[in-house]
């Protein structure tokens, strides 16, 4: 079947650290990135040969004493990546981008939309006032296909 784009969705939660609000980091997830790619349209015979690039990017202040943060990136409710990181002895901010890939079930694609998340949470105590959550994004892209012609 011939390549064609489906979607491309963008969740900008904060696109600087001079938040408004500032929002802690705690054991609870904070979704700072939510998107529906729209599916609806793609061929039958298409479903299955559905991928989607999804990136994202978020910046942390983390006390050192507690030090790991993990980023997870669902789909419809299903995580299909995570990825923990190491807070650095300091107590800088730190950024971290990630980029996730899915091929998503041909069932999922028919239903017309697919939701993906990204949350973001810390194994330090709640009551950490360093540990914050700051510039952040979300995003995805999808084709469909397996060749040109």
């Amino acid at each position: 079947m011939t390549i064609q784009f489906v979607d491309l969705r963008i969740s900008n939660s904060a696109s600087s650290d001079a938040t408004p609000v500032t929002i802690p980091l705690a054991a609870t997830p904070f979704v700072f990135g939510d998107i529906g790619i729209q599916t609806a349209g793609i061929p039958v015979e298409n479903q299955s040969n559905v991928r989607v690039l999804l990136a994202g990017y978020a910046k942390t202040e983390n006390n050192p004493l507690f030090n790991t943060n993990t980023i997870n990136v669902r789909r419809n409710g299903i995580i299909i990546f995570t990825t923990t990181f190491g807070v650095a002895i300091s107590r800088e901010n730190e950024a971290f981008g990630f980029t996730a890939v899915d091929n998503p079930p041909a069932v999922d694609v028919a239903t017309g939309q697919i939701q993906y998340t990204a949350e973001i949470f810390t194994n330090a105590a709640a009551t950490d006032v360093l540990n914050n959550i700051q510039a952040r994004n979300f995003s995805g892209v999808a084709g469909a296909g397996n060749f040109t012609g």
